[in-house]
């Protein structure tokens, strides 16, 4: 390493440098001769003639999908050779994506981070130097404790994205916590999480059929949704339900995906109009009377009544039963003789009507929802959604014919009416009665889908730490500005970024740009050199999963051990590595958990784990442990839900928007029941629309997990640069040819790259590979193009709300 040092240790180095020299120490120190011949052991099995011997380990990929897949590491000489599928107990966790098989690549990729290195011309410049670790630690620790002292804790910042989804990386948010610096949340995928829970309840229970209830579906129903390539994985249960239990695969989405190839069914709805489609299924599914009215009494809200004044429940105080506020103040309901009392006393009650009991005014919040369904008749939703009002009946009866799975996927999250639709599906498959049965499993609504006990979050805050604040990056863009998140000084001085490719992978990256000019400290810690660490000022080398030890139980029944496969390359270091140091320089080594191990039996502490006698010890020694039996349960079978009000809600009496308060107007009448609105900007009656025509969109790709894989060799073979997809009529029209070069643009930036014309695409869209990175591109880059709008309840990363024109590139 010394050889290494000597070559670029006191002189500045540019990017191309930068990563000439990563290659050129690769081939120095042995690891497959050249880039080339590494990756052709690789592909050949690792079967040359050698005489050391392969040693096979487990390890787990812990990135953004989530899906913590075990595989064998194998490795000879401490080399990583190749990666393989690891065989387990459940032959349906024996999975590894073409990703995944991928990984001993980018342990040795060329953009591997191989040193600390400080910037040393402009941001985003590309000159750097190299650095000690220990003069790293102390100028960013020296930096925070300055900080502290002039504007407060808060005033630095810290981000972490899904880069390594285990407890290695968590450990920083504990170091966070223990400091009060500010924590900053990327705000991915939020209308998921802020959706799901107030109508179903948080947590789906340990234990259950999980995936496999897939197979006990008459329907399955992917609506906005493209496992194929987004949970490769996954996609199986989904096929095997159809090809060897006959279930209907039915998909809804505005372009033909490759998911969209293997259904029975296509629906291509107008992007932006998934809840009118839904409530105009619920139209049909209560005018041809095949909404199920006892489970509606019976599981949600529907008898509910509530208050004309302010929309909140009618309880046992309003009629001088119970003390407001109290425990024993109960939601009540009416019978149709008019009796009013507890659910539990009143067997039948009515589900409609408008009454004034003991002089207040009150309508069943089943006539609340039925107001909304009401103004989305299948001729007026046919025209919006741009399918035939046929086929809105054909699939609210669909639904309502035997058991349905209702997969929502993160498509619709990225719109900025997202949280509505979610509500209005959600409030759609409540009508039908469609949960608490075989076959009723989906996305968000799972029984058995993460590990009995396996929660490292848990240990996030520490007990005695100070008062801190956490902003939602998009709502932060909208602010920083005014210095204001709602009542909350924003004034950050520093920022701290792990595991998260923050102008790779962002919204509005072009304002993020502008914010970090007042920052005064951007450190970035990551695997390899992206767009990220490109602008830095202090860039931290990373090791790869498989080069330190941890585990993951997030997908599964099971918690794995990921073992430590190879020394970290060159000077990296685990992410529990780095934040160890950083408790120690910063005077909290009692916050600290000293080792990985430490950590892991600290996570495992608690009756869960215990119960099911998953341990540490036990994870490395086994290898993979599985903390419950799965059984026939589903999600909601015993007819309790862990909502404000243990029934299924489509009316939500409270709501507290994600993101907390940055200073928005939330019109809570409106947010409390499904409704339509169009998105704000990728829409075709937005005053953006005659500018800029195409609906610009990402999808993910099977090669890449967010920028994780992205200048994988494998990959970039196939697709050697980015390109966007187009229906053959937008080229056309613009005098562009399939293969030109095209310049992209809207006003708040452009990008060049190829086009693709392909007639799945929706006319009127334009469709990139989400993953791709900024020196990829010809000129600009894709995510300076998004949009950062927000809205009032869920301060989301709206990928899918933008505008742009196409035109021919002068290249």
């Amino acid at each position: 390493m010394n050889h290494v040092k000597k070559s670029i240790s006191s002189r500045s180095i540019d990017r191309r440098s930068f990563l000439k020299s990563s290659a050129a120490t690769m081939v120095a120190a042995g690891i497959g001769l050249s880039i080339t011949e590494s990756e052709f052991a690789l592909a050949d099995g690792g079967n040359q003639k050698t005489t050391s011997q392969e040693v096979v380990k487990p390890g787990t990929c812990r990135g953004g999908c989530g899906a913590g897949c075990q595989m064998n590491v194998h490795s000879r000489d401490g080399k990583i050779v190749k990666v393989s599928r690891r065989v387990q107990s459940d032959p349906d966790i024996t999975r590894v994506c073409n990703k995944g098989l991928t990984h001993a690549l980018r342990v040795y990729e060329a953009h591997r981070l191989k040193h600390p290195m400080k910037r040393v011309g402009e941001r985003g410049s590309g000159q750097w130097e190299q650095i000690s670790w220990d003069e790293a630690i102390t100028t960013i620790t020296d930096k925070w404790k300055e900080v502290s002292e002039k504007h407060g804790a808060g005033a630095n910042a810290f981000l972490k994205g899904s880069g390594n989804m285990s407890p290695d990386a968590h450990h920083t948010l504990r170091l966070r916590s223990a400091m009060g610096a500010t924590l900053i949340d990327p705000a991915q995928d939020r209308v998921n999480y802020a959706a799901f829970p107030p109508a179903l309840g948080l947590g789906a229970g340990k234990g259950g059929s999980g995936r496999r209830d897939l197979a006990n579906a008459k329907n399955q129903i992917l609506w906005g949704s493209n496992p194929a390539e987004a949970q490769s994985q996954m996609f199986h249960y989904n096929l095997r339900a159809r090809t060897e239990n006959g279930s209907k695969l039915i998909v809804i989405d505005p372009n033909y995906t490759t998911t969209a190839s293997k259904a029975d069914m296509f629906v291509p709805v107008c992007p932006g109009t998934d809840a009118a489609l839904a409530l105009s299924m619920a139209y049909v599914l209560v005018h041809e009377d095949l909404a199920n009215e006892a489970f509606l009494k019976s599981k949600t809200v529907a008898p509910f009544l509530v208050k004309d004044d302010n929309g909140k429940y009618l309880r046992l105080s309003d009629l001088g039963k119970a003390t407001a506020g109290t425990p024993d103040d109960k939601i009540v309901v009416r019978s149709a003789e008019g009796a009013v009392g507890l659910p539990a006393d009143i067997s039948e009650p009515v589900i409609n009507g408008s009454f004034v009991i003991e002089g207040i005014k009150v309508t069943t919040a089943y006539d609340l929802l039925l107001e909304r369904i009401e103004e989305w008749p299948p001729e007026k939703a046919a025209k919006l959604c741009e399918i035939s009002a046929e086929k809105i009946a054909e699939l609210a009866r669909i639904v309502a014919e035997g058991s349905c799975s209702i997969n929502i996927g993160l498509g619709l999250d990225h719109i900025t009416n997202g949280y509505p639709t979610f509500a209005s599906i959600l409030a759609m498959a409540m009508v039908a009665g469609q949960f608490g049965n075989p076959g009723n499993t989906g996305n968000g609504f799972m029984r058995g889908g993460a590990a009995a006990g396996w929660n490292p979050y848990a240990l996030e805050y520490v007990s005695d730490a100070p008062p801190c604040n956490i902003f939602y990056g998009p709502a932060l863009l909208n602010c920083f500005e005014s210095g204001k998140y709602g009542d909350k000084d924003i004034n950050i001085k520093t920022l701290y970024v792990w595991n998260h490719n923050l102008l790779g992978t962002q919204v509005g990256t072009a304002k993020w740009r502008k914010f970090l000019e007042g920052v005064e400290l951007f450190a970035v810690a990551d695997v390899v050199h992206n767009s990220t660490t490109e602008y830095a000022d202090i860039v931290l080398p990373a090791c790869h999963y498989f080069e330190c030890e941890s585990a993951s139980g997030d997908s599964t029944q099971y918690v794995f051990h990921s073992a430590k496969s190879a020394e970290p390359l060159y000077e990296s270091k685990s992410d529990f590595e780095m934040s160890h140091m950083f408790f120690e320089r910063m005077g909290l080594e009692k916050y600290s958990y000293k080792t990985i191990d430490d950590y892991i039996d600290a996570v495992l502490d608690n009756p869960q784990a215990k119960a099911a006698n998953v341990t540490w010890e036990r994870i490395k020694k086994e290898g993979a442990v599985a903390s419950f039996e799965p059984d026939s349960r589903v999600f909601g079978q015993e007819g309790k839900f862990n909502t404000a009000t243990g029934r299924l809600q489509f009316y939500l009496e409270t709501i507290k928007p994600d993101g907390g308060n940055w200073g928005q107007t939330v019109d809570f009448m409106k947010e409390r029941l499904p409704y339509w609105e169009p998105p704000m900007e990728a829409w075709r009656d937005s005053p953006l629309a005659e500018k800029y025509p195409l609906n610009f969109t990402s999808e993910r790709s099977k090669f890449k997990g967010h920028t994780q894989f992205t200048h994988i060799s494998w990959f970039t073979e196939l697709e050697p640069e980015p390109y966007i997809v187009v229906h053959p009529s937008e080229c056309k029209k613009r005098g562009i040819t399939d293969g030109d070069y095209v310049t992209l643009f809207n006003d708040r930036s452009s990008c060049t790259l190829l086009v693709r014309c392909n007639e799945g695409t929706r006319p009127g869209m334009a469709v990139i590979d989400h993953g791709w990175e900024k020196d990829q591109f010809v000129d600009g880059f894709y995510c300076d193009l998004l949009s950062h709008s927000i809205t009032p309840v869920v301060a989301n990363s709206y990928y899918f709300d933008t505008l742009v024109e196409m035109k021919k590139a002068n290249i």
